[in-house]
């Protein structure tokens, strides 16, 4: 006889998407406050340290669709299931979105080009590193956010099949391992072969280069149904120590947060998906003090809106950019600048709220009725995982 497997939603995870969220935001938001004070230079030197936020999406996103998947293996509608659901999550907003711009391109005199035709395949990643004119859309909308949304996809379309193959969650533990590895060469070759800032670009924006996060969430996700919590916390503490040390001494050899230095696109990726993957075994532990912090309403309200916040945060700013111009030419430079963060943060998060209630869920609502989950043996390696992916 089959049990139901009990899929416990750990809300400190709905935590740690709201933390990404809020990196992101903090990344693209000290870009445009137009301030040079001292104190707002050191804000915003701490903000450009804000793209890690994706990196801490792909690694809960790795985390939670492996362990989806894993627990899957064997149904008969192990395919079917899996890609309806994601699609009913991730494509009526996305592609909501895409068409709401074309139907405002009237509008908005909106200057689209053929590249831009590639944001309907989810390979607008590659597209943009070959022509960089592709992330915007002149003179009213910034796309440039959307790369990550054609990492993951591109990743949710081959993991499904690599699950299957490898099927024994050790043998995916060994395959994460050596992926990581083979990327982490990967981006040294090319950096030592064409040492640019274009090379930095592509390696950030491309799935065989940054998929540390994403296999290091799928490699704790096989963990977790292999050891015990215990067990594979204690088996991450010393990567967790080496890695933390080399993010500080990254930070300073090289003086900066972001992405652009050969240090953080060698190494860095590599160091901050073990990071993260260690914040995230404690998260999913209800004893530790970071189970506690990340259980919090507030940063759980923001990682329930997260995909809406992030997919609109950034979408119109060229024209929000003139409000900030605006504000600060009525008022002062702090306050005008004050008062546009707040306001863009407020409508962002607005936005995403009105648009999770009347177009997402209703969609959402469609999953069990088109992949209805099968019943499987109880897995007594694991109590269960959140059943959605952490950016989408």
């Amino acid at each position: 006889m089959k049990t139901q497997i009990l899929h416990k939603h750990y809300t400190a995870l709905d935590g740690l998407r709201g933390l990404a969220i809020l990196m992101v935001f903090c990344r693209h938001a000290f870009l445009t406050t137009h301030l040079h004070s001292l104190p707002t230079r050191i804000v915003a030197w701490l903000g450009t340290g804000g793209w890690l936020g994706v990196d801490l999406f792909f690694v809960l996103s790795g985390f939670l669709i492996t362990g989806i998947l894993i627990d899957s293996l064997g149904s008969n509608r192990f395919y079917k299931n899996f890609y309806i659901r994601r699609s009913l999550r991730i494509f009526p907003l996305f592609y909501g979105v895409l068409l709401l711009c074309w139907i405002l391109t009237p509008v908005l005199h909106l200057q689209w080009k053929p590249g831009h035709l590639s944001y309907l395949f989810y390979c607008q990643n590659i597209m943009t590193n070959l022509d960089p004119s592709l992330t915007s859309v002149p003179p009213a909308l910034n796309l440039e956010h959307f790369w990550s949304l054609a990492v993951e996809e591109q990743f949710y379309m081959i993991w499904p099949f690599m699950i299957v193959m490898l099927h024994e969650p050790r043998r995916i533990m060994r395959f994460c391992v050596s992926m990581i590895g083979l990327s982490l060469l990967l981006r040294c070759v090319l950096l030592w072969m064409y040492p640019s800032d274009t090379t930095i670009e592509w390696i950030y924006k491309e799935l065989p280069t940054h998929a540390d996060g994403l296999l290091i969430g799928a490699f704790l996700a096989a963990g977790l149904r292999t050891w015990k919590h215990e067990e594979l916390l204690s088996r991450f503490r010393w990567p967790t120590y080496a890695s933390a040390i080399g993010a500080i001494a990254i930070v300073a050899i090289t003086r900066r947060l972001d992405f652009h230095s050969y240090l953080m696109s060698s190494i860095g990726y590599t160091i901050s998906a073990i990071l993260f993957s260690s914040l995230l075994l404690n998260c999913v532990l209800p004893s530790t003090r970071a189970y506690r912090i990340f259980s919090l309403p507030g940063l759980r309200f923001f990682g329930r809106y997260s995909y809406g916040i992030y997919v609109y945060h950034l979408l119109f700013s060229p024209l929000l950019t003139l409000m900030l111009h605006w504000l600060q030419a009525r008022t002062s430079q702090a306050v005008g600048a004050a008062l546009y963060l707040s306001l863009w943060f407020g409508l962002s998060v607005t936005i995403a709220m009105l648009s999770y209630k009347y177009f997402e869920s209703p969609l959402l609502r469609l999953k069990d009725r088109f992949a209805p989950p099968e019943n499987r043996p109880l897995n007594p390696s694991i109590d269960g995982l959140a059943r959605e992916s952490a950016l989408q």
